[in-house]
């Protein structure tokens, strides 16, 4: 009654069938170019990602070279914000586009704000900031957008 066949698994003639295999790991292997340029793509992707500068380089001389953090030039701005009494939080983004600093301020601020008053503030301190504490002469726009209102604490 032994045909030699095995009862534990599918026979080598059923895994070779077009059934067998799907249809999409069927064109993988029928495009191994494919597969090999998506494996490049993806190499190239984490060597960027890897090499990508978190520091900006503000002055290089012969003395030396200043450089900042993104997060330490973010923190910055943003204790530059929360110091003024109509600014309840904030959050700022720094992007150096065509080697201009160009800012991205995010603000919650409370009722009693004077906005017209901040905007002309908080434009004026941050190019301070640039231009007297970091030595940026280049600096870009700064953009200013309210996200929210806070209500103000009742003290009893």
């Amino acid at each position: 009654m032994a045909t030699g066949r095995t009862i534990c698994g599918p026979e080598l003639s059923q895994l070779t069938e077009p059934s067998a295999v799907s249809p999409i790991l069927e064109y993988f292997l029928n495009a191994p170019v494919l597969v090999i340029g998506l494996w490049a793509a993806l190499c190239v992707l984490a060597i960027l990602f890897l090499l990508r500068q978190p520091r900006l380089l503000l002055v290089s001389n012969e003395s030396g070279r200043l450089q900042i953090s993104r997060h330490a030039l973010h923190r910055l701005i943003e204790t530059c914000c929360q110091q003024l009494r109509g600014v309840s939080s904030a959050r700022a983004r720094v992007v150096k586009r065509r080697g201009k600093f160009k800012t991205y301020l995010r603000l919650k601020v409370r009722p009693d704000a004077k906005m017209d008053a901040i905007q002309g503030y908080l434009a004026q301190e941050i190019t301070d900031i640039y231009r007297l504490n970091l030595g940026i002469t280049n600096v870009g726009p700064i953009e200013i957008e309210v996200v929210g209102v806070v209500p103000e604490n009742k003290e009893f």
